[in-house]
């Protein structure tokens, strides 16, 4: 039996499996880094994954991300993701499952589909927003189970 990993919500296009159902967070981020997957871990605990989504809300705790996000370098887009972060919850009620542009902490646009958004960008002529989309739910990490 193995365990495909899950980020919630609809499942994501799988290229590989590997088994996370007992891993440790500092060993799942570590394969993470061995499929080259460019992630970022909130202050508050959330983990984030490039291209930039909610990939696991409440990953970790507050102390022991502060401990794993020492050293770590920094994406360009941090102050973003930590916005997000901070306002999941809000968010979440106001944009749930839509693609949202952000700009200076605050969202700009919003729609529920991507192509639509991009044209709310360009009509606004906005220059390089953070895009995202917002879960219409909580992402919580788990596993699912193929035989």
């Amino acid at each position: 039996m193995r365990t495909l990993l899950s980020l919630g919500g609809p499942t994501k296009e799988f290229t590989e499996s590997v088994i996370t159902s007992s891993l440790p967070p500092e060993r799942i981020l570590e394969q993470l880094d061995r499929y080259g997957i460019e992630w970022y871990l909130t202050e508050q605990g959330d983990l984030m994954i490039k291209y930039w989504q909610v990939g696991a809300e409440d990953f970790l705790p507050v102390e022991h991300a502060a401990r794993i996000r020492e050293g770590r370098a920094v994406p360009r887009e941090a102050s973003e993701l930590e916005w997000l972060s901070k306002h999941l919850g809000d968010l979440r009620v106001r944009y749930g499952g839509q693609w949202v542009a952000v700009v200076d902490n605050e969202v700009v646009a919003a729609s529920g589909s991507l192509a639509d958004l991009m044209q709310q960008v360009r009509d606004l002529d906005i220059d390089r927003p953070f895009v995202t989309e917002i879960p219409a739910r909580p992402l919580i990490w788990a596993t699912a189970y193929a035989g």
